[in-house]
């Protein structure tokens, strides 16, 4: 028996909040070979699914191409066929698995499985974890039995206020307690301030220019920029790094309860998934959203944290002309303000450790499989 499909993903923003959905299920007793995930061919979700238990379907879905170019233009032209193919597929694992509840993270890989259970009278739950959903969230609450969402006063119909999914890792983590083991893991000197800079699952070009102009902010400070850039940009030209500082440079980082628990700032893109795992960890954070996110809703997200005390909202163009590597380095070396806005982080984060998502995913198959007995 099947109890649960977990859908949705095409990139790490959606990809990770469903392997902490799986998590979540597993946690509250639902054995791992009763969940499945479905997810597309075409995202990184084949990669990243490959480190847990739970059992996967990819579909041929694919998302629309923003490009002009030949390859673009090609990809495009193939979606309604592809979309029709995971449609058909879909449909025939709803029929294989008769789930008790299909739970969507949202993103264009999660179209397919959310149709077919509306289609099979299958609780839906559109798991929401921006301040303005994405477009096939909205899409599918429309029709889903609940929306779990992260922030107060939400558009979507039959909402919940939930909190996030953060992976069980992050939930479980005491920062203080681990901060002298991951530093020693990480090879980061206990005594030095360490400052973190990532932009996302791609790497940000405009961050990853910043880290220059940080490091000759913190010449003859003992720092640490640790600087997680994104794959494609790994091999750029490494920027000069003064005397007395440490630079360390990665691709992308899967270790990041260690991460959280060495840093003493975070600088970061605002995409829903980090914020919550800052909140949620409790760590200081220097938030500069990402300004072509649909409907600006990074800076809506990073507002949330900011807004409370418990970050610092900047821009790009402070990137730019040097404003964003002054005021990093100088909340680096404030040690009480970063101190306070930790502590008022992991407040903002007590609903995303709480278990109320798992509580109104299970209500919903609950609900449904109590009206179906009633109605027989």
């Amino acid at each position: 028996m099947v109890y649960a499909v977990v859908t949705g993903g095409g990139t790490s923003g959606h990809v990770i909040p469903a392997m902490a959905i799986c998590e979540l299920l597993v946690e509250a007793g639902h054995p791992a070979s009763d969940i499945r995930y479905v997810g597309s061919r075409r995202g990184v979700e084949r990669e990243l699914m490959k480190s847990t238990q739970i059992s996967a379907e990819y579909l041929p879905i694919s998302g629309l191409q923003r490009s002009w170019s030949l390859q673009g233009m090609s990809r495009n032209a193939l979606l309604p066929v592809r979309l029709l193919r995971s449609r058909i597929l879909a449909r025939g694992l709803m029929k294989k698995w008769s789930p008790s509840v299909v739970i969507s993270v949202g993103g264009y890989a999660s179209e397919p499985m959310s149709r077919a259970a509306i289609a099979a009278n299958v609780p839906l739950v559109c798991v929401s974890y921006d301040r303005i959903p994405g477009l096939a969230t909205r899409r599918q609450a429309k029709l889903a039995s609940i929306s779990a969402v992260s922030f107060e006063g939400s558009s979507l119909p039959r909402s919940v206020l939930t909190g996030a999914p953060v992976r069980k890792q992050l939930r479980a983590l005491d920062v203080s307690s681990a901060r002298a083991s991951s530093r020693s893991e990480l090879g980061i000197s206990p005594d030095a301030r360490m400052v973190v800079v990532m932009g996302g699952s791609l790497g940000s070009g405009v961050l990853n220019t910043m880290v220059a102009d940080l490091l000759r902010e913190l010449a003859g400070t003992e720092s640490v920029v640790y600087h997680i850039c994104g794959e494609r940009f790994v091999r750029d030209a490494m920027p000069h790094v003064p005397a007395g500082v440490q630079y360390i440079r990665v691709g992308y980082e899967d270790r990041m309860a260690s991460v959280y628990s060495a840093l003493d700032v975070l600088v970061s893109r605002a995409g829903a998934s980090s914020v919550a795992e800052i909140a949620t960890v409790g760590v200081a954070a220097v938030l500069i959203p990402w300004p072509d996110a649909a409907d600006g809703h990074q800076e809506l997200n990073a507002r949330w944290l900011t807004d409370a005390g418990a970050g610092i909202l900047m821009d790009d163009a402070a990137c730019a002309d040097g404003g964003a590597a002054v005021g990093v380095a100088k909340l680096l070396a404030d040690v009480g303000r970063v101190e306070a806005m930790a502590h008022k982080a992991y407040q903002l984060g007590a609903l995303h450790r709480s278990s109320a998502l798992i509580d109104a995913i299970e209500g919903a198959a609950h609900a449904t499989v109590a009206r179906g007995t009633m109605d027989d």
